[in-house]
């Protein structure tokens, strides 16, 4: 199921996201996974991205990262939320967003490697019409 997710981090005007052509997490047979660490899978998409705005007043300097490595698009894992690949950009434990700038999931140009306490998340199914 296409999904997009935004989140807003603590203490700063920051916001990411992403777009998954698959969804997230529990998403069944029928999408082509490899087994992960520890239970983990990942599940496989070539249209997946992520995405941050500086601040939430400027849209036009987005930074954008598009999937590279498709066999790990998506990270699937009890302790996370989401994950957009292991390394890239994902929930844990729900409550801290892990915005990682070398990844080997995604490009890396969201030119960030920090952890940062999540405000508010929205989470919108994409339907095409």
């Amino acid at each position: 199921m296409e999904s997009l997710v935004l989140i807003k981090v603590k203490h700063t005007n920051q916001i990411f996201g992403g777009y998954s052509s698959i969804g997230f997490n529990s998403i069944g047979d029928n999408v082509p996974s490899l087994n992960g660490f520890n239970n983990s899978k990942y599940y496989y998409s070539s249209d997946n991205f992520i995405f941050s705005f500086k601040n939430d007043k400027d849209t036009q300097n987005m930074k954008i990262s598009r999937v590279r490595n498709y066999d790990k698009a998506i990270y699937d894992y009890h302790g996370t939320g989401f994950g957009f690949g292991f390394d890239s950009l994902f929930m844990y434990h729900n409550q801290c967003l892990y915005a990682k700038n070398y990844s080997r999931s995604y490009e890396n140009n969201l030119n960030t490697d920090l952890i940062y306490e999540i405000e508010e998340i929205e989470t919108f199914i994409v339907t095409k019409q």
